[in-house]
């Protein structure tokens, strides 16, 4: 009888072990997700301060306007690499490069310029081929941004 307890016990012992393994292995960390080329597709106001829900695309001269104090307004393809560091490019083959860091389970994504000013950006999705980010805006009183970025690779 007691050899059969101690046996069972060793058995769901190994079971829970092999089952932690295996979710722990299996699992994708949004830093991993994150590296490779994104392409950026759209620009729109997604909340405004009132929280109401709007659904507005972002022209090029507004998106100048909001963006002035970021660097990432002027670029439409995000290198992240697996250092941490990141790749901006331009059309015209301007790059800029920072590092980047998420935080909070994935949930905030840090640009560290090299002139040290930092922009913050909040994950909204992170999937393996769409990169939603979200930041908030006072121009226009138009509220939250949100920028969605497709993977190139």
């Amino acid at each position: 009888m007691k050899r059969k307890l101690v046996i069972s016990a060793c058995l769901a012992v190994l079971t829970l072990s092999s089952f932690g393994y295996y979710v722990f292995s299996h699992s994708s960390y949004p830093e991993a997700a994150i590296v490779g080329e994104w392409k950026e597709v759209s620009w729109v106001y997604d909340r405004n301060n009132v929280g109401e829900k709007v659904k507005q695309v972002i022209d090029a001269e507004e998106r100048m306007d909001i963006a002035n104090h970021l660097v990432i307004h002027e670029f439409e393809n995000w290198t992240f690499r697996k250092n941490y560091s990141i790749k901006l490019h331009e059309r015209t083959g301007k790059e800029h490069q920072a590092k980047w860091r998420l935080k909070d389970r994935g949930r905030i994504l840090t640009l560290l310029n090299d002139d040290g000013t930092t922009e913050v950006y909040s994950v909204e999705s992170l999937k393996k081929n769409e990169l939603i980010l979200h930041f908030d805006t006072d121009v226009h009183a138009r509220g939250i941004v949100k920028i969605t970025l497709k993977k190139m690779n």
